[in-house]
């Protein structure tokens, strides 16, 4: 398969199949999982053979190798991009077989082999900086919905197990360090919210998230002041597109919230919306930085920059 990082085929235990499944998940990718669930006549090999594949082509394991071992692998990678899995059936009579609907392999063992793809995807890590009104409750829910949660604030004081009993890390820093941790930390799956409020902390952190792998970054504030954070950081190079589409600002879902509970499930709603790949047309509507008018500004900055 032509771009693939696929390695020989070899048998592994069932042991160290499933610790390739854990240790991609804690690389933050998304991992598809073949199982032989049936065999008609004969096949490679029997139900119960697995292989482990990565979104990024790596495998492990093996189904029997050849022609089929490479149509699964294709048939993962779609899955993997799709997010969803699937039953796949695969022909080993070496011709067409009109009353068999499965891929033909070209081999001639003489069966059909049906193989099951998962997909596992890892869970989400939401990076919350700001620890203040809107960081407590919004933990809370990340937390509910089984986000893993980190909460990063200068102020070392407004961290503590006991105010955050279920977050993988607190994190105290002067802003810079703050950025500096997300940044190395975040994965391509992971979310960004920056909620903290003062200009140096929000504007220093994004800087440092735009940088990042995260695939959600989102900004709370007004927006004015997002339009503002977004002209301080064109005036700096941040490439235009790069900021309109990835930061979502200001963030959450406009369903006329006031307190700092009901803001909180704004910003949730939007960020479960994200993770299931259903975030409408008027979701992303409400991001100031999409409109052509903020654009068109943002552009006039990087003129003047200029």
């Amino acid at each position: 398969m032509k771009g693939s990082r696929h390695i020989l085929p070899t048998y592994i235990t069932d042991e160290e199949l499933f610790s390739k499944v854990i240790e991609g998940l804690r690389e933050g990718r998304i991992v598809a999982l073949a199982i032989i669930v049936e065999k008609t006549g004969s096949g490679p090999r029997r139900p119960g053979a697995k292989m482990v594949i990565y979104d990024d082509g790596r495998c492990f394991g093996t189904l029997g190798g050849g022609v089929f071992e490479r149509l699964v692998i294709k048939h993962a990678m779609e899955a993997i991009r799709e997010g969803k899995p699937r039953i796949e059936k695969y022909s080993f009579f070496g011709r067409e077989v009109k009353e068999v609907k499965a891929h033909e392999t070209g081999l001639i063992c003489g069966g059909v082999v049906t193989v099951y793809i998962d997909v596992i995807k890892p869970v989400p890590t939401a990076y919350i900086v700001g620890a203040g009104r809107i960081g407590k409750p919004l933990a809370d829910l990340l937390n509910m919905i089984g986000l893993r949660v980190v909460v990063a604030d200068p102020n070392k004081g407004l961290l503590s197990k006991e105010i955050y009993p279920y977050a993988e890390k607190l994190f105290h820093g002067a802003p810079d360090e703050i950025g500096r941790f997300i940044e190395a930390s975040a994965k391509s799956r992971d979310i960004i919210i920056i909620a903290h409020g003062e200009t140096d902390v929000d504007v220093t952190v994004l800087r440092h998230a735009l940088r990042s792998k995260a695939g959600f970054i989102g900004v709370l504030g007004s927006r004015r002041k997002v339009i503002e954070y977004a002209k301080m950081l064109v005036r700096e190079g941040f490439n235009i597109d790069d900021i309109v589409s990835r930061v979502r600002a200001p963030i959450g879902i406009d369903i006329g919230a006031e307190t700092p509970e009901e803001i909180s499930i704004s910003i949730v709603s939007q960020i479960i919306s994200w993770i299931h790949g259903v975030e409408s047309d008027s979701y992303r509507q409400l991001n100031i930085l999409r409109m052509d008018s903020v654009i068109d500004t943002l552009r006039k900055e990087a003129i003047g920059k200029s």
